[in-house]
């Protein structure tokens, strides 16, 4: 049996304003009149004929028709969804309107959003994108384009923009290459060779200097021979250190853009690490002492990783603290971005602070926080903000040069940029300097 012609349109009376039911009522009421009055008819006809204009012009608004549930079913749209969601690239798919028709789990997750039918501008404002989706759905224009992305870790994106032509439709579909492991790739490679190349000068002209001392006026002496191959060992295993710090820095840059999964318990971590530095802090005779609660301290970060932060941290505390000094390694629940600074970071009046890394402010997150202390003679303030650059060291300024690398704080900040956390140093000359690593906590992921 045919369909009736009135099901092609489904009418939802419950949606129909009041306006339309009072126009409803005056035809009704102007038809009646005419009819029982013969006087001025053709007026009330005129009147009644207005009224039902008016009515079903203010109800059409209100009656949803097969090409009326969306743009997306209505031209078919809807069909590429599957396709959409099996790409493994974030992809979205974006009607004439410039709304969003189609997206797979990649872009949902990546862009954070989830409502359909929403406006491509509502989750990204870059010109040169935006100008291409106009292009692809009006002029049929293919375009790749490439920008950045900058809130906690710098991100490079390619998009590729098509036009799509599906039945009577026109929409653009948009295709996200992550570009950040390449161009970092790149940036190491360069820094790498730069940063080696200057800092391994210096021990391999002591190195040249003492062979050939060793090959001259110290040939025959075997005290002087001794201690220049003691001198020697010194200059390569500076070198060494260098090229392991560098490299592992190089490792932590590749994936930096990529926040772990992994769960870790903190104050395990610093109980590993504190056992393991136990033969070093012994032979410079300091005291590691750690102040961490029972109970596991939980957080998302990956294990290794925490361990080379919370080491460097001890390591450069162990350094600068005095024969017989302390150093208070202290690992805790803290609360919000704010309240995790405060607590760990704001203990000394008179320090001077600076926030070396500050995560980026998100709702309902707690961190965890590792602070270690150390007894030495504490860093001058107008030294603070340079202490995670590259090769810093404040002894070469003050001249009292002790064989660092200068990478320790860099590895750090880096490590806890990848973990989304946040790093801080408090310092008070005369009485010591702390520095502060907090992560996420896991009890909030």
């Amino acid at each position: 049996m045919a369909t009736p012609q009135f099901n092609a349109a489904r009418w939802r009376l419950d949606r129909v304003p009041l306006a339309a039911w009072g126009g409803v009522a005056l035809a009704v009421l102007a038809a009646l009149i005419a009819v029982a009055t013969s006087l001025q008819a053709a007026l009330l006809t005129m009147l009644a004929g207005a009224a039902c204009y008016w009515a079903v012009r203010e109800a059409r608004r209100f009656v949803i028709t097969p090409n009326a549930e969306g743009t997306a079913a209505a031209l078919g749209l809807g069909e590429l969804t599957p396709l959409i969601e099996a790409l493994p690239d974030p992809a979205l798919l974006i009607d004439a309107e410039g709304r969003i028709v189609g997206s797979n789990a990649a872009a949902r997750r990546e862009m954070q959003f989830e409502a359909r039918g929403q406006f491509l501008t509502s989750i990204l404002r870059h010109p040169d994108v935006l100008e291409a989706v106009q292009a692809a759905v009006r002029e049929g224009e293919t375009r790749a384009v490439e920008y950045e992305t900058t809130t906690q870790v710098e991100r490079h994106t390619r998009c590729y923009v098509a036009p799509v032509n599906w039945g009577q439709a026109r929409a653009a579909m948009l295709v996200f290459h992550d570009q950040t492991a390449r161009i970092s790739t790149e940036r190491m490679r360069a820094d790498f060779l730069a940063n080696a190349s200057h800092e391994l000068r210096t021990p391999l002209a002591s190195l040249t200097l003492l062979i050939e001392t060793l090959a001259g006026p110290a040939r025959d002496s075997a005290q002087d021979r001794d201690r220049f191959l003691a001198m020697m060992q010194v200059q390569a295993d500076r070198m060494r250190r260098l090229i392991d710090d560098l490299l592992s820095l190089s490792r932590i840059e590749l994936d930096e853009h990529v926040p772990p999964s992994d769960r870790a318990d903190l104050a395990d971590v610093a109980r590993e690490v504190i056992d393991a530095l136990a033969p070093v802090a012994t032979e410079r005779n300091v005291r590691v002492r750690l102040v961490a609660p029972s109970n596991p301290v939980t957080v998302v970060g990956e294990r290794f990783q925490l361990a080379q932060v919370v080491q460097n941290l001890i390591d450069n505390a162990s350094k600068y603290t005095a024969s017989g000094g302390e150093v208070v390694v202290e690992v805790a629940e803290g609360g919000d971005r704010e309240e995790t600074a405060a607590i760990a970071g704001r203990r000394w009046e008179q320090a001077s602070r600076v926030a070396m890394l500050t995560p980026t402010a998100a709702a309902n997150l707690s961190y965890a926080y590792i602070r270690v202390e150390d007894g030495g003679p504490g860093i001058q303030a107008h030294f603070l903000p340079r202490l995670a650059e590259r090769f810093f060291r404040v002894e070469r300024e003050l001249g009292n040069e002790r064989g660092g690398t200068g990478l320790g704080l860099a590895i750090v900040k880096h490590i806890i940029n990848r973990h989304r956390g946040g790093f801080l140093v408090e310092s008070q000359p005369g009485r010591g300097s702390a520095f502060v690593a907090y992560v996420e906590s896991a009890g909030e992921a």
